[in-house]
């Protein structure tokens, strides 16, 4: 698709989307619903701001910093690699989303688009797969041979390639500087952000929400939304709701800058993914979570930081020998840091959005997918929310499908 038409159909989904949602500058009448967010990461960030545009009293819980928890710690990689359609559309439109925000909010968001490639049969047989999620979409991939890698990354030196695709719609961004800019479009609408404060307990009345008890105090509210990561299921048993997910560390070593030569998400072979930063800086990761040997035994047990700061550097210096095999530009890079973050992982990888079975005042939004999902969430959460409008989009995520699960 050439690059205009391309431009050209994101953007009239995304104004569909938001029109079907409830325009940007819909207001609800005057004295609007008191409504409580718990978590200040992209999601709650991204929802806070939505309801305080529409005129909700918007009241915003975060237990320790803006974007401390998976936020922070996310690869934070804009796409629409998944196998279920239905999943895809709604990550298509939210990217839709962000293209349009892009600007007028100053995110700086990468559209760099993302290179897969391999240097073996075994590996190409997992590319091919993954250019399969995107066949039939308006944004299929695109095959590559190995001398056209120059036109993505003169300085990338990918090796032997077995088989290689290009996404044009991928792109990346820094994921604390958007939720920041989120927080700070919430403000400009008088919602109130609360940090660090600790949501303790809901007060209901005949299934209905009273208020919440924090550690600074009582606040009387009308709603409730709960966008808190790993922290969901504790705040959901609250509101008598059970709900699990999947522990699901995750680390990323980051560089100190480097020459700025690369702006495509790249997934190398031998599992290694990484990303520059517009300030030069390596971003990656090479592996999904830390690998099972007794020394993580702990982590991958449970939150908890890597046991020795030896092992941390390590992983990170470990990763960076990766990248720099592709990038020699990078050479002169050092690493920076470490960071081990954990995702709020539904056991069956499906985002959890909607009012919470038993307490309608109460609704949830946790997905692991937070970074790509961010502002259509908050847009469909506004109209599920204000407007009493059932979101057709986030009618296979209910958290209710949970409800009858096994202990």
């Amino acid at each position: 698709m050439r690059r205009r038409q391309f431009l050209k159909t994101l953007t009239g989904m995304g104004a569909a989307l938001a029109a079907g949602a409830g325009a940007a500058g819909a207001t609800i009448r005057s004295g609007g619903p008191r409504v409580g967010v718990v978590g200040g990461g992209i999601v709650g960030a991204s929802i806070a701001w939505r309801l305080a545009e529409a005129g909700a009293e918007v009241m915003q819980f975060e237990r320790t910093a803006p974007a401390a928890g998976a936020t922070r710690n996310s690869f934070a990689w804009l796409n629409a690699f998944v196998d279920d359609r239905h999943y895809q559309a709604l990550r298509l439109a939210s990217i839709a989303v962000w293209r349009e925000l892009d600007q007028p909010l100053g995110l700086g968001i990468t559209w760099g688009g993302y290179l897969n490639w391999a240097h073996d049969a075994a590996e190409a047989e997992a590319v091919r797969a993954n250019a399969a999620q995107m066949a039939g979409t308006a944004y299929p991939v695109r095959y590559l041979a190995s001398a056209e890698f120059a036109g993505f990354g003169p300085a990338i030196e990918p090796g032997p390639v077995a088989a290689a695709i290009y996404s044009a719609l991928d792109g990346h961004i820094d994921p604390v500087h958007a939720t920041l800019q989120f927080l700070a479009q919430a403000r400009l609408r008088s919602a109130r952000f609360q940090c660090p404060v600790e949501v303790q307990r809901l007060e209901m009345r005949a299934g209905r929400l009273r208020a919440v008890h924090t550690s600074s105090g009582v606040v009387p509210l009308d709603r409730l939304v709960i966008a808190a990561g790993v922290d969901a299921p504790a705040l959901l048993a609250m509101a008598g709701f059970r709900l699990r997910l999947r522990h699901s560390p995750g680390f990323l070593a980051h560089s100190t800058p480097a020459p700025l030569e690369v702006r495509t998400v790249c997934d190398a072979p031998g599992g290694l993914s990484f990303k520059q930063m517009a300030d030069g800086a390596l971003v990656g990761t090479d592996s999904p979570e830390p690998p099972d040997l007794p020394v993580h035994a702990a982590i991958r047990a449970g939150a908890v930081d890597f046991p020795d700061p030896a092992i941390r550097a390590m992983h990170g210096n470990r990763v960076l020998d990766k990248i720099r095999v592709f990038l020699p530009h990078a050479r002169a890079a050092t690493l920076d840091r470490v960071t081990l973050g954990f995702r709020p992982m539904p056991t069956d990888g499906l985002p959890i959005v909607g009012h919470v079975p038993g307490a309608p005042d109460v609704y949830v939004a946790v997905t692991h997918s937070g970074m790509t999902l961010a502002p259509i969430l908050g847009l469909h959460v506004r109209a599920e929310l204000l407007y009493a409008r059932e979101v057709a989009a986030l009618a296979p995520y209910r958290p209710g499908r949970f409800s009858q699960q096994p202990s």
